[in-house]
Order: C-alpha cells, then structure tokens, then sequence
C-alpha cells in the first residue's frame, strides 16, 4: 500500500502522530467497526449514486493544506425496509469511484532543526490535476420516519498521484504518493451523530463542514463538503 497523505484528511507519514491526526490515524479501524460484514454488496435494493464535492484549507505553523476535489461515488444498498434504507460495504464491496483532485498544495516544516540547525521545509503541488480511482469504504444510513441520513466515506487511491516538491536545503525534487479522503456528517464512527433532514429519500442532497475551524480554534480545516445522491437501480 503507498504511503498516504491524509492531515485531518490527509497529512504526511512523518506527523501522523500529532494530536490534531488522532481520529484520521484510525479512520478505517473505526469505520470497519461500525460495518457488519456481510456478502458482496448486491444492486437488487438499488445503489445512491451521485457526486460529492471536497475542499480543505489546513493551517498550522508547521503543516498546511489547500485541497480540492470531487468524487464520482455508487454506494450499493444492501438493506431496505420501511423504515430505513442502509448501504453498508467494506473495501471491494461497491465501484471504484472517479475522484478528479484539482489541487493539492502541501507546507510542512521539521519539528528539530538538522545538523547545520536549520528547520528544513518541504512545499509540494500536484504535477498537474488529475483523475484517479478510488476504493470506497463506509456506510449510509437513511431513516425513513425520522427523515435524517448519516454518511461516512473512506477512499483511498488506487495508485499513487505524481508531486513536485521543494525541500529548502535541497531543491527541487519529484515523488508519488497515494491520497486518502475522509467523507461524511462526521468523523467514521462519528457520522451518526450528525444527522442531515431529507425531503425525498431518492434524493439526497446536503452540506457539510466537518471539523470547522469555529470548533477547533482554527487549528484544523475546514473540510466542506457537498454532495448530491440519486437512487436508482
């Protein structure tokens, strides 16, 4: 598996153990927690297919982000009743969606100074915007009576995406690295206690800004968030 950025969506290997990654280092532990394995996610309930839309703007002194994407996602349902529709599905259980990242600006600064006592920084962009797949992980519960929905979407890059990078002691340098996006009315685990109001369950559609700088003092995101889902068979 490619090492991954994903600050509170994405972030650098080197600083996964900050305080302010905490919920993402264990994003697919929790989600898969909340998941009752089941068999291969079947359409004979319909899939929620639409597009979602992600922005991120990360400013700490040593880490910032500035990010931008949309996803193309199908989420097999595997549970209809008359009080509720769930899609549940574990990595491999619903199509690989089509995420187009537009930009993905990175700033990150060394915690100890380097042997000359210097504080090395590296700044990396995209090589250029790009489409890439994307395994889904997550689960969308629609509540029929109370008409509310939570969402949660893990994704992860199928391959890894071309960078170019500038390290200040260095210079110019080029790599790949994979892209993980955390999706949803909250954290995975978190997403049911933010539920958003439906009008019509064949369509879902809402905003959302998860972990808002309001919240967090400005020391994360925000992370917004737009999607439009439409069920079908």
């Amino acid at each position: 598996m490619p090492g991954y950025f994903d600050s509170p969506l994405f972030a650098p290997r080197s600083v996964r153990r900050s305080s302010f990654v905490t919920w993402t280092g264990t994003a697919l532990a929790l989600l898969c927690a909340c998941i009752v394995p089941s068999v291969q996610a079947q359409t004979k309930f319909g899939v929620y297919s639409g597009s979602i839309t992600v922005a991120e703007t990360l400013n700490l002194p040593n880490l910032k982000l500035t990010s931008r994407a949309t996803a193309k996602v199908t989420l097999p349902v595997t549970e209809r009743a008359s009080s509720s529709i769930s899609a549940e599905f574990l990595s491999g259980e619903a199509p690989a969606a089509s995420v187009q990242i537009a930009q993905w600006d990175t700033f990150q600064k060394e915690s100890s100074a380097d042997s000359g006592g210097q504080f090395n920084v590296t700044t990396c962009a995209l090589a250029v915007p790009v489409e890439i797949a994307m395994t889904p992980t997550g689960v969308l519960n629609v509540d029929l009576k109370a008409k509310k929905y939570s969402l949660s979407i893990v994704l992860l890059s199928t391959k890894d995406v071309a960078f170019n990078c500038t390290h200040s002691r260095s210079g110019a340098f080029k790599k790949k690295a994979g892209i993980a996006m955390v999706i949803g009315t909250g954290a995975p685990g978190m997403q049911s206690m933010n539920p958003l109001p439906f009008t019509d369950s064949a369509r879902l559609s809402g905003k959302y800004t998860l972990m808002p700088t309001s919240d967090t003092k400005g020391e994360h995101g925000p992370i917004v968030q737009e999607w439009d889902f439409r069920l079908g068979k």
